[in-house]
């Protein structure tokens, strides 16, 4: 991601948690805090890694070059700390700093619907979770028109999958397959062509990229005659910023997809079938055009949501 230029003069003020920390109780659970865009970028010392509540078109560089933060954290400790979740400094509790600790870390970043492209576009997104070194929490969108955020921690390794579910109300990602996946090439026409149950299209799809045929037939032949199939699909965005380093020397961080490493993803999933369709983006080289896109689709065998939309799936070698 690019840094804005008008925050690029050196001003800008580094936030960072307080070294001292208090650790009674809060008087608020923490599911019932509602926190503003402000709030969670002081907390988190910039943009959470997902940039759903703090990103490059949300994000007011001109009000923290004029003023800095301290604005905002004497606004969020008024108002926060009679939850007992912050101090009368700002500073977070326990409970507060570990649900906030892998929000703006390195790790997947798995949210519903998919990433805005420009400031104009409304993004759809209501959930942004990441997973980082066996931590995870995720910063939901309240509903209503400038409703704020709340976090919630996923709980440990194993509820994740729960946790998150719940919190973008999908269900459990059906076990009927063996793990088959099928590689394709970037066209849309194979997309036409499991919607429209196209069987002599997919057959020879897999003959020329390899996979399983009779499972993507299968598949297509449900999707194209049970409308409960197509009513049932969930959409998500994955990022893999494990190996990037954040931008932080403006006193501030913001994510970068600045690894060789990283990939990121849109996925098509469907609860029932257990399919996931996956439109892969993976760097080629140094240039942040430099990028390989493919199709893959997974029919699931005994993993769980998660572990699909964090499944990663090398380039085919007729797509290199």
């Amino acid at each position: 991601m690019s840094i804005p230029k008008n925050c690029a003069g050196g001003d800008c003020l580094m936030f960072e948690f307080l070294t001292r920390r208090h650790t009674a109780p809060a008087e608020t659970p923490l599911s019932e805090v509602r926190f503003t865009r402000e709030d969670l970028f002081v907390l988190l010392g910039g943009s959470d890694t997902g940039m759903l509540a703090n990103g490059e078109y949300t994000i007011d560089f001109d009000q923290i070059e004029r003023h800095g933060t301290d604005p905002w954290r004497r606004d969020m400790a008024e108002r926060l700390s009679p939850t007992g979740l912050v101090d009368a400094e700002g500073t977070p509790s326990d409970e507060l700093a570990a649900a906030l600790y892998p929000l703006n870390k390195p790790g997947f970043v798995v949210e519903d619907g998919s990433f805005p492209q420009s400031a104009r576009e409304r993004d759809e997104r209501t959930v942004s979770a990441v997973l980082f070194e066996g931590s995870a929490s995720a910063i939901r969108r309240l509903p209503g028109r400038r409703a704020g955020f709340s976090v919630v921690p996923l709980g440990g390794e194993g509820v994740w999958d729960v946790s998150f579910r719940g919190l973008v109300g999908c269900a459990p990602l059906a076990s009927r397959w063996e793990g088959q996946v099928v590689l394709t090439p970037p066209d849309s026409e194979v997309g036409a062509a499991i919607r429209r149950g196209d069987e002599a299209f997919l057959r020879g799809l897999c003959a020329k990229c390899g996979g399983d045929e009779e499972a993507l037939c299968s598949f297509a032949a449900s999707l194209s005659s049970n409308p409960a199939v197509s009513r049932g699909m969930r959409t998500f965005v994955v990022a893999d910023y494990r190996g990037c380093t954040f931008e932080d020397s403006l006193g501030f961080v913001i994510p970068q997809a600045n690894s060789s490493s990283y990939w990121a993803k849109s996925v098509r999933v469907f609860p029932s079938e257990g399919v996931v369709l996956n439109a892969m983006k993976v760097p080629s080289g140094p240039g942040p055009d430099d990028i390989v896109e493919y199709g893959a689709i997974y029919f699931n065998g005994d993993g769980t949501l998660l572990d699909a939309l964090t499944r990663f799936h090398e380039a085919p070698g007729f797509i290199r």
